[in-house]
């Protein structure tokens, strides 16, 4: 299990090293509800207690921003939602990652599920992260269209990296996104 938990992380942090954003800087808003303005990101959770919330998408359109994949089972989307860049360490407070079906509906995920998955990356004061794959967790996508994905997202999430670095479960409640799509060329 551990060893599947760093190939997906591997597998995200090559997604984004590999992908062709043809449309950076141009993301356009669809008719998806709460969000802001062009381009902007609306997110929010409760951590263990400590709610978490953001909005900016970066540069790159990798945080905050969704994007659709072809795999075995269909499209997927994925996306990263990242509250706090701190830059004296390099590194997100807290960066919720997900790959889930990219279609309207409930997708429920368990321990050990390898075709969808949710991973909590929780940064420390040396610049590290404490890593967190989904336990038991329910993403429910309300609306998906070329321009924008929202939906709500909740459950608990398992310590993946050394015990001791963290707490060894943390639950995620009330979640909520609606946030741009961007264009990955074919």
């Amino acid at each position: 299990m551990k060893y599947l938990f760093f190939l997906t992380v591997v597998a995200f942090t090559t997604a984004f090293a590999g992908c062709n954003n043809s449309n950076a800087g141009s993301v356009s808003t669809g008719d998806a509800g709460s969000s802001s303005g062009a381009g902007d990101a609306v997110f929010s959770y409760n951590l263990s207690g400590k709610t978490i919330s953001g909005g900016a998408v970066d540069v790159g359109q990798i945080n905050n921003a969704g994007w659709l994949t072809d795999n075995e089972k269909g499209k997927k989307v994925q996306f990263f939602l990242g509250d706090d860049y701190q830059q004296k360490a390099e590194v997100y407070a807290h960066s919720l990652r997900f790959a889930i079906p990219g279609k309207t509906g409930t997708v429920t995920m368990a321990d050990g599920d390898d075709n969808w998955s949710v991973q909590l990356f929780v940064g420390t004061a040396d610049g590290k992260y404490n890593i967190y794959g989904n336990e038991t967790f329910t993403v429910t996508v309300n609306g998906i269209s070329p321009t924008r994905v929202s939906g709500t997202f909740s459950g608990k999430v398992k310590l993946a990296t050394e015990k001791g670095s963290g707490a060894d479960e943390l639950v995620i409640a009330d979640g909520k996104f609606d946030i741009p799509m961007r264009n990955v060329g074919k």
